[in-house]
């Protein structure tokens, strides 16, 4: 086992000692403890059932504010436990923009086996055969990041989560391991996606789901393979609503302001179609459909803003008692030749847009809006062969919303 001591966290945080708790007066005015994630990053490998074994298997792991990003060719798994050399990394990447950095010599197809580590939380992935989700990628990570700095600063519990869209369902873990909350009341953590292959990885070994949080409180999973659209418009009463949604828009919602519907974002094609987006911000930001005190984490890109109906969302919160803010950004590769040989120039940033960033109207959130082709990132500061290549950029925005309280 390997314990960091870099000291830093999640946006330039200083890092301080484990901490026990919060004690609180509950309604019924005895002191409680409030359960609290300790702040120290920490690569205590995951221990999986003994059944699960691998000869060999790359090991990803990242540091607490995701500026670095370690990968071990070569280890293995043993009765579960995670296992690699003593050896330094094979590679060790500054300021990440890929989970895949073929550039460097290192990448992974989805059904191939990794282990994955950020934060006390790992998972070993490899799709299931006839699986069409995405596998991890530097969004995810990125995600669990924001949630972080939320439960690091957020005073109220959470008492039920869904990760809509969940994927590898990594997401919806670190959620479950990290969410504040009383230690003697149960987290419920929903898993949804309409990829049943998801659902069936979420269920495996590989996945290990935890029966109880980093402060021992009990978790209660539930999984959902369907449209999420249903769970949430029948299901109002989450209160911690995070989702890694299809975010890149096709060229009828950019130019024609057309959403493909919620159902069918991401159906086609894991990456392509924003209708999950807009649904999760109308959704919560009708007030009517999450309980008092609820949030919701969106990943959204900058790409994403390319679609005026997501930024005319974004603008309108404000007006509708919702504030906003920014929890993590990062300017990461778009591999824009998986989407094929249709014209990309739809989602290019124009004139101001490639250097400027536009304000979110009464939010003290500030966007890029559009991407940049090889050769023009905007915010890349490290040399490493990245800029010089295929990679089109855009910049990954961790949003967090609530509505503001009633006077």
């Amino acid at each position: 086992r390997i314990q960091s001591g870099l000291g830093v966290g999640p946006m330039g945080c200083h890092l301080q000692a484990a901490v026990s708790g919060v004690p609180i007066e509950s309604d019924d005015g005895k002191e409680r403890i409030r359960s609290r994630s300790p702040p120290q990053e920490t690569y205590s490998y995951e221990r999986f059932p003994g059944k699960l074994r691998y000869r060999s298997i790359p090991i990803i792991s990242f540091s607490s504010d995701v500026r670095e990003m370690r990968i071990w060719a070569e280890g293995s798994i043993d009765n579960g436990e995670v296992q690699r050399s003593g050896k330094p990394p094979n590679w060790t990447i500054r300021e990440p923009v890929a989970m895949s950095p073929a550039y460097l010599g290192f990448s992974i197809e989805p059904e191939e086996p990794r282990y994955l580590h950020y934060q006390g939380v790992g998972v070993v992935f490899a799709r299931p055969s006839g699986g069409m989700f995405m596998q991890p990628s530097i969004d995810t990570i990125m995600l669990c990041s924001g949630l972080e700095r939320l439960f690091a600063k957020h005073d109220q519990p959470f008492q039920r989560v869904v990760d809509v869209g969940s994927g590898s369902g990594f997401v919806g873990k670190f959620a479950a391991v990290h969410a504040t909350g009383l230690e003697e009341e149960p987290l419920e953590v929903t898993l949804v996606d309409i990829d049943p292959a998801a659902i069936k990885y979420n269920k495996s070994l590989g996945f290990n789901a935890p029966s109880q949080s980093s402060r021992g409180r009990p978790i209660h999973w539930a999984h959902h393979s369907g449209d999420a659209v249903e769970l949430l418009e029948q299901d109002h009463g989450f209160d911690l609503l995070v989702s890694n949604p299809p975010y890149i828009p096709t060229t009828k919602e950019v130019v024609g302001g057309r959403s493909v519907t919620a159902a069918r974002a991401g159906r086609s094609s894991f990456w392509e179609g924003i209708g999950l987006v807009e649904f999760l911000i109308e959704h919560f930001a009708s007030g009517r459909s999450c309980p008092p005190g609820a949030h919701l984490v969106l990943v959204v890109s900058s790409l994403t803003l390319k679609a005026p109906a997501v930024l005319e969302a974004l603008h309108g919160l404000a007006n509708r008692g919702v504030s906003c803010r920014c929890l993590v950004e990062r300017e990461v590769a778009w591999k824009a030749w998986y989407a094929g040989p249709r014209s990309r120039e739809h989602l290019l940033a124009k004139g101001a847009d490639v250097r400027q960033r536009q304000n979110l109207r009464g939010q003290d959130v500030r966007v890029f809006v559009g991407a940049t082709p090889p050769g023009q990132s905007r915010l890349q500061i490290v040399h490493d062969g990245r800029d010089h290549l295929s990679y089109h950029w855009h910049l990954i925005y961790v949003l967090d919303l609530w509505h503001n309280a009633k006077k």
